[in-house]
């Protein structure tokens, strides 16, 4: 949020004509002119699989989503005709349970750009954890330049056979969810778990029994980034 925005938003909040329940205002750019999405919302307390906390959840952002429409709308120049064009079909829950699968990523994974060796996919969004309370947001970067892997282990469900997961779902710590959660980094672990599905039922194995260099051979060919030290090891095995 830029200083001039971050000072309106102080003078609004001081005169009691914003209610921000957050510290910031994210703006987005989006495909159509003259719009932008708008991330500064925030609820609490409320348990995401629960649904008589839900619909409560729902009223308040909307409440919310209406405080932000009508500051913006007030003070901020250029959005003296704005209207809100879209929201949430439903209330987004950041987190609730977590698969466990046969490997779970860490904090220490991502902020030391960890590497593994059967990486599916790789990511560099920071750890983002809101604060459960109210304002607040902890950000915790990687190394400039750095990546961590997501190994093959964090799609696969501890004790279950015949089932890979992804996106969201994949095994992770509280902290290390909160960077893996992100849309990037679904789609990347989505197509890594559509690669392994695949190469199973081409062979008639179990996911656990495709080797992860497969994977990651097949990942390689359609595009995917799986670290220069990776594609030298998958070039050794497609040499033997």
């Amino acid at each position: 949020m830029s200083e001039v925005l971050h000072g309106t938003v102080q003078r609004a909040t001081a005169v009691g004509q914003l209610e921000l329940p957050r510290e910031d205002l994210l703006f987005f750019g989006t495909p159509h002119e003259r719009e932008v999405s708008v991330n500064s919302t925030r609820v609490t307390g409320v348990l995401g699989i629960d649904v008589s906390g839900l619909t409560p959840a729902e009223w308040e952002s909307r409440r919310q989503m209406r405080r932000i429409v009508a500051f913006l709308r007030r003070w901020v120049p250029g959005f003296d005709r704005a209207y809100p064009a879209q929201s949430g079909v439903t209330v987004g829950v950041r987190e609730t349970r977590r698969i466990l699968d046969d490997y779970m990523l860490t904090a220490e994974n991502v902020l030391g750009a960890g590497r593994f060796p059967d990486v599916v996919a790789r990511a560099a969004y920071p750890i983002d954890i809101h604060n459960p309370k109210g304002p607040g947001t902890v950000l915790r970067h990687l190394p400039p330049g750095e990546a961590y892997d997501i190994p093959l282990r964090c799609l696969l469900p501890r004790d279950v056979q015949r089932v890979l997961v992804a996106g969201r779902c994949i095994s992770g710590t509280h902290e290390a969810h909160s960077s893996c959660r992100v849309m990037p980094v679904s789609m990347a672990t989505g197509q890594a778990a559509g690669v392994c599905a695949a190469l199973a039922a081409r062979s008639g194995r179990r996911p656990r029994e495709v080797p992860a260099v497969e994977v990651q051979r097949e990942l390689s060919s359609q595009g995917a980034d799986l670290g220069s030290a990776q594609q030298i090891l998958i070039e050794r095995a497609d040499r033997r």
